[in-house]
């Protein structure tokens, strides 16, 4: 008799298994559509967020807005250079984790041994028989929205070049996306490593050191992820990926806020870092014969008048909440003379300028980068730095 039921009722419970099963995978993919269409409205609602205040490059093409940082360019010019500008991507470097990798464009290009060419470029490796500068930054000295020839280093050696020198000077853009001084100073460390010391070092600072407060380059994030995954199983990342797996397991996670650490704290803290970088690349430019300058960039936040910026509407304080307040901070450092006699303050040139002088929220326009150019000229002059 039992037997005989199982022969009658083995097919009804087999019909039941399959359809929950089945009906199982259908709920699990109809979830993972919902949860992947869930996560691409909220990217299009952030991305709708950064457009109207946390972009940087508020525009990828052509404005009205942008005539004034674009003197006598036509609307087809500046498509193609800020393009170009986006287009520049990231790949890896040891030690400073990234840089720009190789690019040839029209207006921007990134040569594959590491640097952004200056106009009348001169040789690499770079010769003896010349003045060698190397000029290191963030993204406002390679130049992000700018051409080739109009970076604060394309500018400085044409300045110095005027003046006839005995030794033609040779300026190398070595302005990386994101870089702290932090980076800098490794990267400065390596060229030496590999045989290439330059006359003259120009670290071009403030913006990024206060943006990335922690100390830590720009993806570190990313990296430290990808490392922390490493010994996973591949079923597991398989899990892990699925949108609605994403979805039930985000967490939001949040910078640490001004209520949690003071931020007086966290701003000497990146000053302190600061000098201690500085004191580093001293010691090693006083072994390896290198004439250091420091200077201290302008940014929109600090002594400029917000009626000449076009993008005023940037959320400064929200997305760069350490700059400001930052600024006016080490501005009393300076001024109390904590920082030597190769260092050059350019935060404040600006305030008396009154007219648009950046291309989108942090970067440089053509104008400004010659007028900084020229600042770092008479400083290297009057500071008896260039040999």
């Amino acid at each position: 008799m039992v037997k005989s039921y199982l022969r009658k009722g083995l097919p009804e419970y087999y019909k039941t298994f399959c359809i929950i099963v089945v009906n199982a995978i259908i709920i699990f993919i109809v979830l993972n559509i919902i949860a992947g269409w869930y996560e691409k409205i909220s990217s299009k609602s952030k991305n709708v967020e950064t457009s109207s205040g946390s972009n940087l490059f508020k525009y990828k093409e052509f404005t009205p807005e942008l005539a004034p940082v674009y003197p006598g360019w036509d609307r087809e010019q500046v498509n193609i250079l800020l393009f170009e500008t986006r287009h520049v991507t990231l790949g890896y470097d040891p030690f400073t984790q990234f840089r720009e990798r190789p690019f040839v464009g029209k207006y921007v290009n990134v040569d594959p041994r590491g640097f952004r060419p200056v106009k009348n470029q001169g040789p690499w490796v770079p010769s003896e028989a010349e003045t060698n500068i190397f000029l290191f930054g963030g993204s406002t000295a390679f130049g992000y929205g700018v051409t080739d020839n109009e970076t604060i280093a394309s500018f400085l050696q044409e300045i110095l070049n005027d003046s006839k020198p005995t030794r033609l000077a040779r300026v190398y853009n070595l302005g990386r996306c994101s870089y702290i001084s932090s980076q800098e100073l490794i990267f400065l460390e390596k060229l030496i490593q590999s045989g290439i010391v330059p006359d003259v070092a120009i670290f071009i600072d403030g913006l990024n050191d206060f943006a990335h407060y922690k100390g830590v380059p720009g993806f570190t994030k990313e990296l430290t992820k990808f490392m922390d995954e490493g010994e996973i199983p591949e079923w597991k990342r398989i899990v892990k990926g699925l949108p609605v797996v994403r979805m039930f397991s985000k967490k939001e996670k949040y910078e640490e806020s001004n209520s949690e650490i003071q931020r007086d704290s966290i701003i000497r803290e990146i000053v302190k870092r600061y000098k201690t970088n500085n004191n580093l690349v001293k010691v090693i430019c006083d072994k390896f014969t290198i004439k250091p300058l420091f200077v201290w960039q302008p940014t929109p936040v600090y002594k400029y008048d917000q009626s000449y910026n076009i993008f005023g509407k940037f959320d400064y304080e929200r997305f760069l909440p350490y700059v400001r307040v930052g600024y006016e901070t080490i501005a009393k450092d300076y001024l109390a003379g904590q920082f030597g006699e190769n260092f050059l303050w350019l935060a404040g040139m600006q305030e008396d300028l009154k007219e648009p002088l950046y291309v989108d929220a942090a970067h440089y326009s053509a104008r400004m980068s010659k007028l900084i150019a020229e600042q770092i000229a008479s400083a290297l002059s009057q500071k008896n730095i260039l040999p």
